[in-house]
């Protein structure tokens, strides 16, 4: 039974880990899997560690010590290999065994569920050693100590029983959901309260902190009771050194996530204000547009009058038919129901007519009042001017965007497909095109995003070798 619940607790670590690495890495944030489908993906996971932890001792993975039950063939620990500098056989094998395991866990968190493989590696390497640090280090020495007034490296760990182990472990793991599940909870409280994820990383801070509090009660308690020259060679070369880069690790990371964050909301401030002065100058086009048409109407009335005046005159007939066609040329409205919609669609196609693309367009957008006219450019204007750039460094291909928007129920649908050769990849739930800007990748997208997000609608996007094609669902609530 002590063996069996044994296999447990490590069963149990495993999965806490990968619970954890995923919380940290919001690992379904960019991706649409459906729920069943990250079942079994996240099982097979937990089902292969469990597996290999059989054999060797998985890196990244913390598998609480427990001299009696462990069951790893090969157990090392990658900073004692390289102070050794030796590599025998058993050591390469585990080093391989490793790279292989994290190689795959990277590739399907890149592929599956849609994340930027160097950040997941980054994360998944600093997680691993954190929850190490914490559940091997931290609370098994600092329980230890407070249950038995030694220090963990004393002879009395030595007349400890696989019983004995099962239940010290058992009270590790039960600390460590009760850390993690307060962390959470922390992390939703600052978020609603806040509303700005620069406070959130205080958490870390917060965790850092709360680590470095337990390690000095640690040495303290022990320094108490006397501490023994084995337990402090392990602090001073093993836990404090460890502490202090893993330390620096997350201050860095929280620094660069905060001045990454700070640049986006500069670049999304000067994307506003350029969507603010091309809205203003959408609106005064349609006054002038509106008065442009006025005029055309008048003059086609004059032009009729003079030709009802000068019916026997072929010429002067012929001159005023070929003016009012050119007039009625001109004077082509959309009748898609929405004048900011018909000036920008307006705008884009004589754009298209003057780069070769072919515009076929099927609107409907009556009683599209409800989207102000900021959010209508916004998600019109930006979807068009990407199918442009796209279509525009097409060379031997169809140059071609569809435009069609229509009432589907209470929903407003719209639908852009265009033409491309240009490679378009999706990081992080973010399409990257080749642009030689990399600071503007992914910026029209994210603008069409936020406006959708605005009126609860969705925004879907399908792509592949030939094709870019966009649909956005707005509710008229």
């Amino acid at each position: 039974m002590d063996v069996l619940i044994g296999e447990c607790i490590d069963l149990t670590c495993i999965i806490l880990s990968i619970s954890i690495l995923n919380w940290v890495v919001g690992y379904r944030k960019y991706s649409d899997i459906d729920f069943l489908k990250n079942i079994v993906i996240q099982a097979t996971i937990i089902i292969v560690l469990y597996v290999a932890s059989r054999y060797i001792s998985i890196w990244n993975i913390a598998i609480l010590d427990n001299n009696i039950s462990q069951h790893s063939a090969l157990s090392f620990n990658l900073i004692e290999i390289i102070k050794s500098m030796r590599i025998s056989k058993e050591k390469a094998i585990w080093i391989i065994s490793n790279i292989v395991i994290m190689i795959g866990i990277i590739y399907i968190y890149s592929k599956v569920y849609k994340l930027e493989w160097k950040k997941f590696t980054f994360l998944y390497i600093l997680t691993g050693q954190y929850i190490s640090m914490i559940e091997n280090f931290f609370l098994s020495r600092f329980l230890f100590t407070f249950e038995n007034g030694v220090s963990m490296s004393s002879p009395l760990s030595l007349k400890f029983e696989l019983h004995d182990w099962n239940i010290f472990n058992i009270k590790i793991i039960i600390i460590a959901i009760i850390i993690w599940i307060s962390v959470i909870i922390l992390d939703k409280l600052i978020d609603r309260l806040l509303k700005n994820k620069i406070y959130r990383y205080s958490i870390n801070i917060i965790i850092l902190n709360f680590v470095y509090i337990v390690l000095m009660q640690y040495v303290i308690k022990t320094e108490k009771y006397g501490i023994n020259r084995s337990e402090l060679y392990i602090i001073i070369t093993e836990i404090i050194p460890m502490f202090t880069i893993i330390s620096t690790v997350i201050i860095l990371y929280i620094i660069l996530e905060i001045k990454k964050q700070s640049e986006e909301k500069v670049k999304e401030k000067e994307m506003y204000t350029r969507l603010e002065s091309k809205n203003d100058y959408y609106e005064k086009l349609e006054k002038s547009q509106e008065d442009i048409r006025r005029l055309y109407h008048d003059m086609n009335n004059h032009l009729y009058a003079i030709k009802n005046m000068n019916k026997n005159k072929s010429d002067s007939l012929e001159y005023i038919e070929s003016i009012q066609n050119e007039l009625n040329k001109a004077n082509k409205i959309k009748a898609s129901g929405n004048a900011i919609f018909d000036i920008i669609v307006d705008e884009k196609m004589k754009i298209c007519e003057n780069k070769g693309i072919e515009f076929i367009l099927d609107v409907d957008s009556k009683n599209t009042g409800f989207i102000e006219n900021i959010d209508m450019s916004s998600i019109l204007g930006n979807i068009l001017d990407n199918a442009i750039e796209a279509c525009d460094k097409i060379e031997n291909s169809r140059k071609y965007i569809n435009l069609k928007s229509m009432w589907a129920k209470n929903m407003f649908v719209f639908i852009c497909e265009n033409s491309k050769e240009n490679d378009v990849k999706k990081v992080e739930g973010r399409y990257i095109t080749s642009k030689n800007d990399k600071s503007k990748h992914g910026i029209g997208i994210k603008s069409v995003e936020a406006s959708v997000k605005k009126y609860n609608g969705k925004m879907n996007i399908f792509c592949d070798e030939n094709t870019f094609r966009i649909k956005v669902v707005i509710p008229k609530n």
